[in-house]
């Protein structure tokens, strides 16, 4: 039960009404400039305008990517079915022992590390590590050639304060956290990470992408798990990932966790699956 509320609440599902109000972004120039005048009259009352949108916890599902209408404010854009799905590997890899700690790459507000290091306070796990893997200032500066999104520098950015904040407010920030700050290139080859068990890859872009997989995937345990959001949506994630599966003859099966999101469990070499 107490996972559960933890999911739906760094998610906002708990907090879902009937309608949920969002602030007005107008794409056009004259809509802009509306917007701006009515903005500027409205702000000495303290009053602003907001679209109303229908929200119910069916939204919360899938990632916040594929329902605009969600309550803005959660620690993680993702939807309940990742979060479930995370439960299930964590309490695998702790009920067959495999070693390794929890990591992941590409943070944003940290919901996703809070739900982790929160199924480990669960367990009542005292050993295992959560790793909080960002630059905390952002994308870096994206490769042109090999990155069609249209990313730029510095999207995505939440600092290492929000982060551990968000951590202080369930009450989980504690030594099994650790932060790794610093684009991957910096941070990775050299980390003290031994071995992990989980590793969640949120990376975006391509070159980010292999990155974690040429510094990480090596130190994952066989059994453990390799998850990687944006994999079915943002093609360069994707190149990225089959390219390395390529290149290191993995040939795991990959299995979808949501409309977003893949994971295949790591065997070794010649083993067949379970």
């Amino acid at each position: 039960m107490y996972l559960d509320l933890l999911k739906r609440s760094l998610t906002r599902t708990l907090f879902a009404k009937e309608y949920e109000r969002h602030a007005l972004k107008p794409t056009t120039l004259l809509r802009r400039s509306v917007h701006t005048v009515l903005r500027r009259l409205l702000a000495p009352l303290n009053l602003e305008l907001v679209r109303l949108v229908r929200s119910g916890p069916e939204d919360y599902l899938q990632s916040g990517h594929e329902a605009a209408n969600r309550v803005e404010d959660a620690e993680t854009m993702l939807g309940t079915l990742q979060l479930d799905q995370m439960q299930a590997c964590i309490n695998d890899v702790c009920n067959r022992g495999i070693p390794g700690d929890l990591l992941e790459a590409g943070v944003w507000r940290g919901g996703m590390t809070v739900f982790m290091r929160g199924v480990l306070r669960a367990r009542g796990d005292n050993l295992r590590r959560v790793w909080v893997v960002d630059s905390f200032a952002g994308l870096p500066d994206p490769d042109a050639t090999v990155d069609t999104f249209g990313w730029k520098a510095g999207d995505m950015a939440v600092s290492l304060d929000e982060v551990k904040r968000n951590f202080m407010r369930y009450g989980l920030l504690d030594d099994q956290v650790r932060f790794l700050e610093g684009f991957f290139s910096d941070t990775l080859p050299n980390a003290s990470i031994s071995a992990l068990s989980v590793l969640r890859v949120d990376a975006d872009l391509y070159e980010s992408t292999l990155e974690v997989l040429n510094n990480l995937y090596p130190k994952l345990s066989v059994g453990g798990y390799a998850i990687f959001d944006d994999y079915q949506n943002l093609s360069d994630c994707r190149k990225a990932i089959d390219e390395y599966r390529h290149a290191h003859r993995i040939s795991e099966p990959i299995t979808k966790i949501d409309s977003r999101a893949i994971f295949w469990q790591r065997r070794a070499p010649g083993a067949e699956p379970s």
